[in-house]
């Protein structure tokens, strides 16, 4: 099976670490981009009021799910391409 969608890199050495907070429940979203599903970490780009933020999801026997705050479009986009490309993680 071939992978679609894009795999996060090993973290550059001066990557910036994020801030992982509980998600919000119960709060609906529209899910703008996700890495690929094979990896442990799964992270997405979610919208949601006007505002976007990042998910990850840490795969297992019981799933962890974290957040970003929530953001910008344009800081929000910013920080998606910085963990695609490992400055941010």
């Amino acid at each position: 099976m071939t992978c679609v969608a894009p795999h996060v890199p090993v973290p550059q050495t001066d990557h910036v670490r994020l801030t992982w907070l509980a998600p919000h429940s119960g709060v609906r979203c529209r899910v703008l981009a996700w890495t690929c599903h094979c990896r442990s970490v799964i992270y997405e780009l979610c919208a949601s009021g006007g505002q976007v933020y990042l998910r990850r999801t840490i795969q297992g026997d019981s799933p962890t799910v974290q957040e970003t705050s929530r953001m910008c479009t344009t800081e929000g986009h910013d920080l998606w391409t910085a963990v695609l490309t490992g400055r941010a993680r």
